[in-house]
């Protein structure tokens, strides 16, 4: 049992340092004017927005009358007496359309600016940006043995408080539209709960001695770690039932639908943890990577995968655990970080991004990979991240 629990110490690790992403492209982006009358602070936002995004190249308050009539133009201006975001598309120096966002609250901006930022995104027809509008909740570890669930935007700009009062942990998306949440809340027994953001209903689903947490949803069907005997092993609920997937002696975590057959998850059958995949239909077990001394974390989108593996071995320091990004269907294996300690991958709605938590100096942080532009960027958190999902 202490193996086990020191296992799930590393699983839900934090992470440090500079990292490099294989691909990109792009070349030649479109050139942009962004004016914008406002906060400071909702300025910031927007810059940063556009940065992340990477797919203009950007002219703040450009007064150039000749790139006034060859590029586009957009005029943001934020009311804070109103909460209202106005974003006027000029072109050829005349306005061609208005788009205003409006809020109740002034912190609630952040999400304002995104999706402006998208509308324009998708004005261009670009590549999707849906990462940019997908809201983030996470279990922020405040007190010991106590945790609070927090809905954010994917800059943690935005904090509101959903869930407190006790050990509240592993919240996970329970559907595309994001109105509805699972985690688990640790009672006499850890339970699984279904809560709705909006309403604040809140159902019981099931209880279990030992671990419980949701690894994955997919099309109403939940993957759950569960450890009703002791040993964790990963489970299938569906149509109200429980469907045992994985029956080896040992530890088998963090369960994930990958591709149309097959599910991936981490086990120590091999001794340390590995990720391994199996196929529902055959019941064949395969291990998916050899890299490292062992993992522990991954995520899947469609038939990729990524995943957190350590790769140095010691005793008395930090350990290095890079992230690894592997496609089922050519085998391919790409390095996306080099060094320090990156933990816990999670793609974006759409798979154009990885979102990840680095640990720095005993805080945490969010990473983000948009993996085709070649970028990385964190934003740091106050005190210890347990979780998340995007």
């Amino acid at each position: 049992m202490k193996r086990f629990f020191l296992g799930l110490i590393l699983f839900f690790g934090f992470l440090y340092s500079k990292e490099i992403v294989i691909t990109k492209y792009l070349q030649n982006k479109p050139k942009i004017i962004v004016n914008f009358q406002g906060p400071t602070q909702v300025k910031k936002l927007l810059k940063m927005d556009f940065t992340v995004l990477d797919h203009f190249k950007v002219l703040y308050n450009d007064t150039n009358k000749s790139d006034l009539k060859n590029v586009m133009v957009f005029d943001f201006s934020y009311s804070s007496a109103n909460k209202k975001l106005t974003v006027k598309y000029v072109k050829n120096l005349n306005v061609i359309d208005i788009k205003s966002y409006k809020s109740n609250t002034f912190a609630y901006f952040p999400f304002l600016i995104h999706h402006a930022v998208y509308d324009i995104n998708e004005f261009f027809h670009m590549p999707s940006a849906k990462f940019l509008i997908r809201k983030v909740i996470y279990s922020l570890l405040i007190a010991p043995k106590e945790a609070n669930i927090y809905l954010s935007d994917y800059t943690l700009s935005y904090k509101k408080l959903l869930i407190s009062g006790g050990l509240n942990i592993f919240p996970k998306w329970a559907n595309v539209a994001q109105t509805v949440i699972y985690f688990t809340k640790m009672e006499n027994l850890p339970v699984l709960y279904k809560f709705n953001i909006y309403t604040g209903k809140m159902t019981k689903i099931l209880s279990t001695q030992g671990m419980l947490a949701v690894s994955d949803v997919k099309n109403g069907q939940i993957l759950l770690t569960l450890a009703p005997k002791g040993l964790p092993d990963v489970y299938l609920y569906k149509n109200h039932k429980l469907i045992q997937i994985t029956k080896y002696p040992g530890i088998n975590v963090d369960g994930k639908f990958w591709g149309k057959d097959s599910i991936a998850f981490i086990s120590d059958r091999f001794g340390p943890p590995y990720v391994f995949s199996k196929n529902l239909k055959t019941g064949v077990v395969s291990k998916v990577l050899y890299q490292g001394k062992n993992q522990v974390g991954l995520d899947t989108y469609n038939d990729k995968m990524v995943i957190s593996t350590r790769e140095s071995s010691n005793a008395f320091g930090n350990n290095t655990f890079n992230l690894f990004l592997v496609n089922k269907n050519n085998e391919t294996l790409k390095r996306l970080t080099f060094g320090g300690q990156n933990m816990n991958p999670n793609f974006s709605v759409d798979g154009t991004s990885i979102m990840f938590i680095k640990r720095e100096h005993f805080f945490s942080k969010i990473g983000i990979i948009r993996l085709n532009e070649n970028k990385i960027f964190y934003y740091n958190l106050p005190k210890i991240l347990q979780s998340f999902d995007w």
